[in-house]
């Protein structure tokens, strides 16, 4: 981008993987699983995470609607770290995040849960939630 004479940077979000998302939790980071409801079931999620589908079962979203949840739990000036399955999701929704928000810091856990759980990392079972 070009302004008054000046390239200026594009924000970025930041790649993590598993093994590294530990130490951002200490920090208090906040984690939203962006999976669907039964993905969380079946694999189990990390524990703390907040759990906000993004992406329908058919790839469709309401990126507005999303947006408006997420504020309502992780105000914007709180650091972010995204995890869905393998972190190919999560690449887009932190794409449009970066585009549409003034948040600082924002992760993508580039191998998702199943990096989690080959690194034989914690998960417990999530809470009872609706299809």
């Amino acid at each position: 981008m070009h302004e008054r004479g000046k390239w200026m940077e594009r924000r970025k979000y930041l790649q993590v993987m598993s093994r590294g998302l530990p130490p951002l939790l200490e920090q208090g980071v906040a984690l939203v699983d962006i999976r669907r409801p039964e993905e969380w079931r079946q694999t189990g999620i990390v524990d703390g995470s907040l759990l906000l589908t993004f992406f329908d079962e058919r790839g469709g979203s309401d990126p507005e609607r999303w947006l408006t949840e997420l504020a309502k739990w992780v105000p914007e000036e709180r650091p972010l770290v995204l995890i869905c399955r393998t972190g190919h999701r999560t690449v887009y929704v932190c794409e449009f995040l970066v585009e549409v928000t003034q948040r600082p810091l924002i992760y993508n856990v580039t191998d998702g849960i199943f990096g989690w759980l080959a690194e034989e990392l914690p998960v417990v079972a999530p809470p009872s939630v609706p299809e």
